[in-house]
């Protein structure tokens, strides 16, 4: 069983295959927001490289958002097609939280901050449970305020905290949470597969404030 997995929220693409009992191997691009053009070269490079075959793909997970609008949607829509071609279920997988992932003996808090332009960050706060098999949410993934945002950390009253941005979001904390997430049943059918934008895109904000004005 191999998990493909997709992301393309941030800044720069990566793709990563997973089997069941944890095995990585993962193709980073070095470019910047050049998703569309690298996505589906990286991916044939890492089944050829690998040998593995579109036939062993049991499932396509993809980084759902927040993130980079754009970017959001060419990872759905390649996992979605992925899914498609081959028979085979998805599963959307929330980018916040799959920072913990980047940090799996931590026990502070993890605290992802993504640029969401307008003056605004896309934010949440996980810690993992203590059996390591979990993640707590501390606070709910969403669009904040930077100030807001880091003035709810006092209160939480947890002394180590780490924070990360757009730099760290890699396709193979993707794969393992789409991993803990196919363990637990959480396929979807690729119809079923819609981004997590936790708002509107500038350009429909724009629209209804006309329609409204």
């Amino acid at each position: 069983m191999y998990i493909l997995a997709f992301e393309t929220t941030g800044k720069n693409a990566s793709v990563a295959c997973i089997d069941e009992e944890g095995e990585l191997i993962c193709e980073n691009s070095d470019g910047t927001y050049n998703h569309l053009q690298s996505l589906i070269p990286m991916t044939s490079s890492l089944l050829k490289k690998s040998g593995i075959a579109v036939r062993d793909i049991s499932c396509v997970a993809a980084s759902a958002g927040p993130g980079s609008f754009t970017g959001i949607r060419i990872g759905v829509t390649t996992a979605r097609a992925f899914a498609q071609a081959a028979g085979i279920p998805c599963i959307a997988v929330p980018t916040l939280q799959t920072f913990v992932y980047n940090v799996e003996d931590y026990q502070g808090l993890v605290c992802p901050m993504l640029d969401a332009r307008r003056e605004q960050i896309y934010g949440g706060a996980y810690i993992w449970a203590e059996d390591k098999t979990d993640i707590k949410t501390v606070i709910p993934g969403g669009a904040y305020g930077a100030d807001e945002y880091l003035e709810l950390l006092p209160e939480l009253g947890v002394c180590d905290i780490m924070f990360f941005g757009d730099g760290m979001q890699k396709a193979s904390s993707v794969a393992k949470m789409a991993l803990k997430l196919w363990n637990e049943g959480k396929q979807i059918s690729y119809g079923g597969f819609t981004p997590m934008y936790m708002r509107k895109a500038e350009a429909e904000r724009k629209l209804e404030a006309a329609q409204n004005g």
